[in-house]
């Protein structure tokens, strides 16, 4: 049986309150919530000290996402500088034209994929989901050493249409 130890928490009013409030709302009792949150903070600061230790979690990424316009798109366009008249739930869209250009998104969406094939031994999946017109989440389910997962995060970091990205793990063999 797993040994358990037994601790003190001190917490200004206002923020116990709110905790309370909180854990009472989603059922869960006292112990298990500061268990989860203790093991929330420490996969959010990295604090994994065996960097070849296997670790399990996801990367999610929120991006900017520019649309390709070709030439002929660009002439006949007088809704938005793109092309797309958002007042639809749906544009029409040329799909068999080029770009006449490559954006820094454009080009970011093709380094992000060929990041992922450098560490497709690390990513289990990926899930793409629109969020809106020129917005989109990634998110990288990965499995293996601590080191090339982190690798994978700073390199996806470094991209410049990323607006936001996420580091969840924890320990593979976790008890």
């Amino acid at each position: 049986m797993e040994e358990y130890k037994r601790f003190t928490v001190s917490l200004p009013k206002d923020l116990y309150d709110k905790f309370e409030a909180f854990r009472n709302k989603i059922g869960i009792s006292r112990s298990d919530s500061i268990r989860k949150a203790m093991h929330s903070l420490m996969a959010s600061e990295e604090s994994i000290p065996d960097t070849s230790v296997n670790v399990v979690g996801c990367i999610p990424i929120i991006m900017l996402h520019e649309h390709f316009i070709g030439k002929s798109e660009k002439e006949d366009s007088h809704e938005h500088s793109h092309g797309i008249d958002h007042d639809h739930d749906y544009h029409d869209h040329k799909y068999d034209s080029r770009p006449v250009y490559a954006s820094v998104q454009q080009t970011d969406e093709i380094l992000k994929t060929d990041i992922q094939h450098h560490f497709g031994e690390i990513i289990l999946s990926t899930t793409h989901y629109h969020l809106e017109f020129e917005k989109c989440l990634e998110i990288i389910a990965v499995s293996g050493p601590y080191d090339r997962v982190k690798l994978l995060k700073e390199r996806l970091q470094t991209l410049k249409s990323v607006i936001s990205i996420g580091f969840f793990i924890m320990e593979k063999e976790f008890k």
